[in-house]
């Protein structure tokens, strides 16, 4: 992961007041990425400054330049954590001797965007952007060594019968991805509101749907 040039430790203080121990060290980067979290995903990149981020998390900011070099490493921070649940979920799944699942994979991404879905938003605006170019190499540089593993691990797709893996692979990626980048306006005109509770719906509906369609419901 990218970090930059971390600078020495010159103070056993976090921020005034503020005794630097683990616990601390942990709370402060918890609450920095928790700020950059609400900050990028309610703005775009370039608009959010490293001032701003500190402010929200009520942290000295030299801290985002301690943990994570500058605002490039502490977005790459904040995406992998946000990401990582889902990779770890489709390596295990790809490493276990029992056969993954469409409900393991649909069920990993939902439990994992439903708490954050403005998260999915954002990447959406940020790939379509024009400007950003360094926070969109960083995406692609994070979503490279999962592409063979979600929505679907390969071997998983290679099963689908007489569909084609890579029109299999865009119907799922369109099934899962798209209610989460859906415009609110859009949704509100089909009479969706999208919530957790339609959300964990939606999930349990796909998942039936997927199942019938590809499988004739034997998995």
């Amino acid at each position: 992961m990218r970090f930059g040039v971390m600078p020495e430790k010159t103070t056993n203080k976090v921020c005034p007041g503020k005794a630097f121990d683990k616990a601390s060290e942990q709370n402060v980067r918890a609450a920095l990425i928790r700020s950059a979290n609400q900050c990028f995903t309610a703005s775009d990149y370039d608009s959010v400054s490293i001032r701003l981020i500190a402010q929200q998390a009520d942290v000295n900011m030299a801290m985002i330049r301690y943990y994570f070099g500058d605002k490039l490493g502490l977005f790459e921070a904040m995406v992998t954590e946000q990401i990582q649940p889902i990779y770890q979920r489709a390596k295990a799944l790809q490493k276990s001797h029992d056969k993954p699942t469409i409900a393991d994979l649909i069920t990993e991404f939902y439990q994992t965007m439903i708490p954050n879905p403005e998260f999915p938003r954002f990447l959406f605006r940020l790939m379509n952007s024009d400007g950003s170019s360094e926070a969109k190499g960083i995406i692609f540089k994070l979503f490279t060594p999962i592409v063979d593993l979600t929505p679907m691990p390969k071997q998983l797709l290679e099963e689908c019968g007489d569909f084609d893996p890579m029109m299999v692979k865009m119907s799922i990626l369109s099934l899962m991805i798209f209610p989460f980048v859906m415009p609110l306006s859009m949704a509100k005109l089909h009479g969706y509101q999208l919530n957790d509770e339609f959300y964990t719906q939606l999930a349990k509906h796909n998942i039936t749907l997927l199942q019938q369609g590809l499988y004739g419901g034997k998995q």
